[in-house]
C-alpha cells in the first residue's frame, strides 16, 4: 500500500514538473467589461487565471476544474478602458504571467469617441523572414504608441490553415506572436488558405476546422451589432466605430445569392445589424478585396469572391455608408480615393460619376476625405484598402487598378497598417517593414455646415 502510494505521487509529480504550456496565453472577445482568455497545455489539467490591476497583485482569482489542453475562461467584471495584469496555469503552478508583458486593455464603452488605434495585417502567416520584418517593426511602433486591438485580415497561417501551421507560424516563439498575444486581442476573419482546412460548400452554422477551434468572436452581439449566431461572420462596436468582421470563403452564401437559405440569412443580417448601427464610423473587412491588380486580378473570372464581394455585397454596404473597407489575398498594398458605385470590372470604373474625391486623403497636404452626416451627399463614399502583404510580397506587374490611388509592390516588401480613431477622424497610416511611412490618408465625418479648418 505505502509502494502503491509513492507510485501515484510520483505520477503526479511527474506530471506537473513535464507540463508546459503549448500556446498562448492569447485574448479574445474583448469588451467594456470582459475577456476571454485562451491557452493550450502540453496535457490536460485544469485552469486558473488570476487578474488585477498591478502585476505583483493579481488579487482575483477564476478557476475551471474542467481537465482539457485547451482553456478558455472568460473574466468578467472589468471597468471600461482600464489595464489589467493577469496570468494562468493550474493548481499552484504559474505556466505565465505575474509581470509587464501579460496585460490587456479592456475596450471603451460603445460610443465612446475618444482615440483608439488598431493593427491591420493581411496574409501575415508564410512562416518566413517579411512576416519577422513586420513583427518587428511593430514591436518597435509600441515603444511609443498605445495600440489596443488587432484586425487580422485572413490567410493567417500559410498553406492551409492546419492546426501545426497556426502552431508554427503563427504562435512560435521564432516566426509567430507569442510576444504580441500577451497583451493584444485580435479580431480575425479566414481567408482561402485558412479554408483549405474548412469545408466552404457547407452551410455556414457547420463550418468547423483549426482556424474556428482557435477563435471565440462576437457571434451573440456581446459588443454591439446584431446577433449573427456563427463565428464565420460577425459584428463589434469600439468605441464610436463599429465593425463588421465579414468572411469572403462562403461558397453557398456567394454563389447561391437570393436562393439558398444560409445566403438570404446572411443578406438579412447584414442589412438589419446595418440599420441598427448608430455609431460615427462603419468600417468593414474580409479577405478577397474588390479591387486589387496585385498578385490577384479582381478582373479575371475565375476570382469568383471576388466578384461576389464587389457586385453583390458592396452595393449593401455604400447604400448604408460604410466608410472603410479592409481586405488581404493580393500580396500587395493598394488603396482606393473616396470613390461610390463601382460594381463592374475596372474598364467600366467612370471617374466622372464614380470617383468622389480625386486627392490623395492626406491631411498633411490639406486633402482629407469629408463624409458629410446630411444633405444629398449624406454618407457617400467609401476608401478600400488592400493589406495582403504583412508576411507574403509579390513584385510590381506594371498594373494599376483605376480605383487606386496608390500601389505598393516589390520583391520581398511587406508592411502592415495602422488605423486611428478619434472623434471624427479616421485616419490610416501604412508603414513598410523597414518603418517609412508609405501612406497616410483621413476621412473626416462633417456633423454641420459650418466650414472646417486644420484638416
Amino acid at each position: 500500500m505505502k509502494n502503491s502510494l509513492l507510485l501515484f505521487c510520483s505520477l503526479i509529480t511527474l506530471s506537473a514538473i513535464s507540463q508546459s504550456l503549448q500556446r498562448g496565453p492569447y485574448l479574445q472577445s474583448m469588451t467594456n467589461n470582459s475577456v476571454k482568455i485562451m491557452w493550450r497545455t502540453s496535457d490536460s489539467t485544469t485552469a486558473i487565471v488570476k487578474y488585477g490591476t498591478s502585476p505583483t497583485t493579481l488579487t482575483n482569482t477564476i478557476t475551471d476544474n474542467t481537465l482539457t489542453k485547451n482553456h478558455i475562461v472568460q473574466v468578467n467584471g472589468l471597468q471600461a478602458k482600464t489595464k489589467y495584469y493577469y496570468s494562468v496555469g493550474y493548481n499552484t503552478t504559474v505556466l505565465a504571467g505575474e509581470n509587464d508583458q501579460h496585460h490587456f486593455i479592456t475596450a471603451p464603452n460603445p460610443g465612446d469617441s475618444s482615440e483608439f488605434k488598431f493593427w491591420v495585417t493581411g496574409d501575415f502567416g508564410g512562416g518566413n523572414g517579411g512576416q519577422i520584418k513586420v513583427r518587428r517593426w511593430f514591436e518597435n511602433y509600441l515603444q511609443g504608441n498605445n495600440v489596443t486591438g488587432w484586425l487580422w485580415l485572413g490567410d493567417n497561417a500559410y498553406n492551409d490553415g492546419t492546426d501545426a501551421q497556426y502552431q508554427a507560424k503563427v504562435f512560435d516563439t521564432y516566426y509567430g506572436y507569442d510576444s504580441i498575444f500577451r497583451f493584444l486581442p485580435f479580431y480575425p476573419i479566414p481567408g482561402n488558405h485558412d479554408y483549405n482546412s474548412v469545408n466552404g460548400a457547407d452551410d455556414p452554422n457547420a463550418h468547423k476546422g483549426p482556424y474556428y477551434d482557435m477563435v471565440e468572436v462576437f457571434k451573440n452581439a456581446e459588443m454591439g451589432g446584431i446577433p449573427s449566431g456563427m463565428e464565420a461572420y460577425y459584428s463589434y462596436d469600439y468605441g464610436n466605430t463599429h465593425f463588421l468582421a465579414l468572411n469572403s470563403e462562403l461558397y453557398r452564401v456567394f454563389v447561391l445569392w437570393d436562393l439558398h437559405a444560409s445566403a438570404i440569412a446572411f443578406k438579412n443580417w447584414l442589412i438589419n445589424d446595418l440599420k441598427s448601427s448608430d455609431k460615427k464610423f462603419i468600417v468593414a473587412y474580409w479577405h478577397q478585396p474588390p479591387y486589387s491588380k496585385g498578385s490577384h486580378d479582381s478582373d479575371d473570372f475565375w476570382e469568383v469572391f471576388m466578384g461576389s464581394m464587389r457586385d453583390k455585397v458592396i452595393p449593401i454596404l455604400e447604400q448604408y455608408g460604410v466608410d472603410l473597407i479592409l481586405c488581404g489575398h493580393s500580396h500587395v498594398y493598394e488603396r482606393s480615393y473616396l470613390i461610390n458605385k463601382h460594381y463592374g470590372l475596372s474598364h467600366t470604373f467612370n471617374r466622372s460619376t464614380m470617383l468622389i474625391d480625386s486627392t490623395s486623403g492626406n491631411p498633411d497636404s490639406n486633402r482629407t476625405y469629408l463624409k458629410y452626416t446630411y444633405g444629398a451627399n449624406k454618407d457617400k463614399g467609401t476608401v478600400y484598402g488592400v493589406i495582403g502583404n504583412s508576411g507574403k510580397s509579390e513584385p510590381e506587374n506594371g498594373k494599376m487598378h483605376p480605383a487606386m490611388y496608390k500601389k505598393y509592390a516589390a520583391d520581398g516588401g511587406v508592411g502592415s497598417m495602422i488605423l486611428e480613431v478619434k472623434g471624427n477622424q479616421m485616419t490610416c497610416f501604412y508603414y513598410k517593414e523597414n518603418g517609412e511611412l508609405y501612406d497616410k490618408f483621413r476621412i473626416l465625418k462633417q456633423d454641420s455646415t459650418a466650414i472646417i479648418s486644420g484638416i
